[in-house]
């Protein structure tokens, strides 16, 4: 094996583990997400919650729909690599 096989599996493995990682902060949040009872929306100016259990559930369904359409498309990402 020659050096510029070594560098090229070096930066497949990195960008592996880069995936590997996002996956698991993203389903960690969406762990989180299931647990809650308020929904906090912040920005640097400003922030806004919500309560109510079927606003926080609706709002809930749509994250983690996000959330599993990002999965997805990183563990696609991870098996082309």
């Amino acid at each position: 094996m020659d050096l510029k096989t070594l560098e090229y599996m070096e930066e497949r493995a990195s960008k592996a583990r880069k995936l590997v990682n996002r996956i698991d902060d993203l389903t960690k949040s969406a762990e989180k997400i299931l647990g809650s009872e308020c929904v906090k929306f912040i920005s640097m100016n400003t922030g806004v919650s919500f309560y109510g259990y079927e606003l926080v559930t609706d709002i809930q369904k749509h994250a983690l729909e996000a959330i599993n359409r990002e999965i997805s498309r990183l563990e696609k990402e991870l098996a082309e690599l």
